[in-house]
């Protein structure tokens, strides 16, 4: 039979196995004083009481009928782990003690008991359990604080989620993770960590409990016990917003009371986090919507160029990633080439559309577009990054180019870049006044004018680049509806 005690006491909490009634009454009246103690009679007792109540330490015989000492602390050191074991032992199983120790045992007594070792030992025990708990809870501050650090410092979804895998792993080691969050429109529940990431289901209900069945919908709870699954609701502004899961394999130690702690403060940080990379990203799409509208209302006004500034933008984004600029640049040159011939609004429609040659008067209408583009978007202050790109997108490394004349490495990189994609584009597009090039031709004109039109690396890395990719393959060019099919469709 077991001595039960009250579970709530901030005493250290001893579980001592014998099946010598003798002992078992020595130890426990011996330790009852500083400690809360409760004995049992042998190992299948102690396994049974285990998972009722929890202990600090056990103090345990070796041998015992039903579970002995051995196979007792093979299960503390398999599902207790912040749970210590000594072991007593008579003369003859000191060997057995000895592997006791290697199997996780903190230490041994030899029978027959000392009183004061057995309070020493004890004593010592805790003592390292208690600066062993305080350096986990150390550890479990810094990795929190790491972790705050590094979500803090990005606004991207995909980040965010890599970075919860990283510590999470690191500090569970879990078979299993899954996190789902609610999309913008508060209708679509989303996988970002689960077996098929961005799928996507209909929350019939903004309830917590329809939350919870969505998400398991999406991602498979794997067959564990319970103790070794959590599922936590991931709540912003007083909301709910998403769905964290994870779980460790049965053969691991159970979520103790600390693991469900820390858990629900990764899930609490890491939904502000999330919740706010989700309003960005929603506020990204409608600024990159409405940079499209704007880049879409200027090539509406001529069907030849429509498409021309996405298709600018494709290619010089992935030149951009070829020569390893970083993600910003990246994003400031998908920005401008959407919008770099925005300019052209301000150009009459006789100069703009014309088949033929433009007169002197006229081209310097036309080459008055990029200035005219700049004085549009310094009013917006999020584009001021790029107006050098868009401003400069038609000067040449010779000098001989426009609006300003600059020359070589004066031209900032990323107006040299979109310059060699537009050029490309145009080149490779029917025009009023000729047809379309082939890709072929276009690429030796970019040869020919490498070092003195375009910046010569550039223009380099774009050539293998198209002739290893060929991306004039992999997304044609939209083309503007003719006008009489716009009007049939308007009526």
């Amino acid at each position: 039979m077991a001595d039960y005690v009250n579970t709530s006491s901030p005493r250290p909490r001893i579980l001592i196995v014998d099946d010598e009634i003798n002992i078992r009454e020595f130890c426990r009246l011996l330790l009852r004083r500083d400690y809360d103690v409760a004995a049992v009679e042998h190992g299948l007792s102690a396994i049974e009481i285990l998972r009722e109540q929890s202990f600090d330490l056990v103090l345990t015989d070796l041998q015992m009928p039903h579970v002995d000492g051995i196979e007792l602390v093979k299960h503390l050191r398999t599902f207790y782990l912040h749970t210590d074991a000594i072991v007593m032992t008579a003369h003859a199983t000191v060997e057995t003690a000895r592997e006791a120790l290697k199997l996780g045992a903190l230490d041994y007594i030899a029978k027959p008991i000392d009183a004061e070792q057995l309070q020493k030992t004890i004593r010592t025990a805790i003592e390292l359990q208690r600066v062993r708990r305080e350096k986990e809870r150390l550890s479990d501050l810094v990795l929190m604080y790491q972790f705050s650090q590094a979500i803090a410092t990005s606004l991207d979804i995909e980040e965010q989620t890599a970075r919860l895998i990283e510590f999470i792993g690191r500090r569970f080691t879990p078979s299993h993770i899954g996190l789902s969050l609610i999309d913008s429109d508060g209708e679509t529940l989303v996988t970002l960590i689960g077996p098929d990431p961005g799928r996507r289901l209909t929350l019939a209900a903004t309830s917590e409990e329809a939350l919870r069945i969505v998400h398991r919908q999406l991602i498979d709870r794997p067959s564990v016990s319970p103790d070794r699954w959590i599922e936590v609701i991931l709540r912003s502004r007083d909301r709910a917003i998403g769905l964290l899961d994870l779980a460790v394999r049965n053969e691991q130690p159970p979520f103790d009371a600390t693991d469900r702690h820390l858990i629900e403060v990764f899930a609490s940080q890491i939904a502000s986090a999330l919740d706010n990379a989700r309003l960005y990203r929603a506020l990204k799409d409608q600024y990159e919507q409405m940079i499209a509208a704007l880049a879409g209302a200027i090539e509406a006004r001529d069907a030849y160029t429509y498409g021309h500034s996405r298709q600018v933008t494709r290619y010089a984004v992935r030149l951009a990633q070829e020569l390893g600029l970083s993600a910003d640049d990246i994003e400031r040159i998908h920005y401008a080439g959407l919008l770099h011939d925005i300019g052209k609004i301000g150009v009459p429609d006789d100069v703009l559309l014309k088949p033929g040659p433009l007169s002197v008067q006229e081209a310097a209408q036309m080459r008055a577009h990029p200035e005219i583009g700049i004085r549009i978007l310094e009013q917006i202050r999020g584009l001021r990054d790029i107006l050098p790109i868009i401003a400069a997108h038609h000067e040449r490394i010779d000098g001989t180019g426009y609006p300003y004349g600059l020359r070589g490495d004066d031209i900032p990189l990323g107006a040299r870049i979109l310059a060699v994609a537009d050029a490309f584009e145009a080149l490779t597009a029917d025009r009023a006044y000729r047809p379309a090039l082939s890709p072929e031709q276009a690429l030796q004109i970019l040869q020919e004018g490498r070092g003195t039109h375009w910046d010569a690396q550039v223009v380099d890395v774009f050539i293998r680049l198209m002739q290893r990719e060929r991306l004039w393959e992999q997304a044609p060019r939209l083309r503007q509806p003719a006008r009489s099919q716009i009007l049939v469709e308007l009526s």
